[in-house]
């Protein structure tokens, strides 16, 4: 663990809150909560000793001072209502994830103390996607290469486990469905990677794994949609009926929904490419270099079980 202190950008969010209860359950650094609502985040560490401070990524004034005498930062932000874009409310991956990243990066800069910068991107990141997650999380990447501080990037699949938005939606359909509505084919293929294993690598990677490096990471197992649903509905005994919904019609959805003239968006045409697209990892270069044990989707699951009994 790097001594000191860490910050974790995102830690009201699912995967940044996990991270930073991994960091602060080991010795030798201080973690440093940032949040747009820090009580919020705070409820997410039953009496852990974690400092939490109000800090926005579009605020280049709140993260100079949060990131004052800091050591490390974990860049592990996600927007409210992630992966469905919202340019009304300021929601865009161009916005958070890629200039979330660079305002990150100067204000860490500018602090001086900075050490280690490790980013959470996404499988499939790419600079040259047509897609605007890929795009921003592969331009975000470049920035960091080219910045000068030590990093290391993770490229996960679906990461999920206890908190997970995802997770809760997907249970939430199975409990009161007849019928559960898989987007696309359900033959996109992933491979879920549990939450604690992401911050496992994140912690080795404060102790100085991977420095320099870019490295995808997926679970042990790699399965179709249509896999995973079935996964979850094998282990909460929901047993569903799959039906397909074809890529053209979610596509006019996501039209209907772009063009709602008030109100939160809750659907895009980008957010079914996202759906569809496949999200599996060569996790070769991970295992060999932070030598971990990866969970697989049956036992990282097996909470929902205990939930549902």
């Amino acid at each position: 663990m790097t001594a000191g202190t860490v910050a974790v950008a995102g830690g009201a969010g699912f995967i940044a809150g996990a991270i930073a209860r991994k960091l602060a359950e080991a010795a030798g650094a201080r973690v440093r909560v940032l949040s747009r609502d820090p009580e919020r985040a705070r409820s997410r560490f039953k009496g852990r000793g974690v400092e939490f401070v109000r800090a926005d990524v579009l605020d280049t004034a709140s993260l100079r001072a949060a990131l004052k005498g800091v050591q490390a930062v974990i860049d592990a932000v996600q927007f409210e209502g992630y992966p469905i874009e919202d340019p009304r409310r300021g929601l865009t991956f161009e916005r958070i994830d890629y200039g979330g990243a660079i305002s990150l990066l100067q204000a860490a800069q500018t602090a001086g103390t900075l050490t280690k910068f490790v980013y959470i991107s996404g499988a499939g990141a790419d600079e040259n996607s047509a897609h605007p997650a890929f795009r921003a999380k592969g331009r975000a990447e470049r920035a960091i290469r080219e910045s000068g501080i030590r990093f290391t990037i993770f490229r996960p699949s679906l990461v999920y486990g206890p908190g997970s938005r995802v997770i809760e939606l997907l249970v939430k359909s199975l409990s009161w469905t007849p019928v559960f509505m898989v987007p696309g084919s359900g033959r996109q293929r992933l491979q879920p990677v549990f939450v604690g294993d992401l911050a496992a690598a994140v912690s080795l990677a404060l102790e100085g794994c991977g420095d320099g490096g870019t490295f995808q990471i997926g679970g042990p197992e790699a399965m179709t949609f249509d896999e995973f649903i079935r996964l979850l509905m094998e282990i909460t005994g929901r047993r569903r009926a799959l039906l397909h919904a074809p890529q053209s019609a979610l596509h006019l959805l996501g039209v209907a929904a772009e063009s709602l003239p008030v109100g939160r968006r809750v659907f895009s045409r980008d957010a079914v490419e996202f759906l569809t697209a496949d999200s599996v990892c060569d996790n070769g270069p991970l295992l060999r270099e932070f030598k971990l044990s990866l969970t697989p989707p049956r036992q990282g699951l097996s909470y929902l079980a205990a939930r549902s009994a």
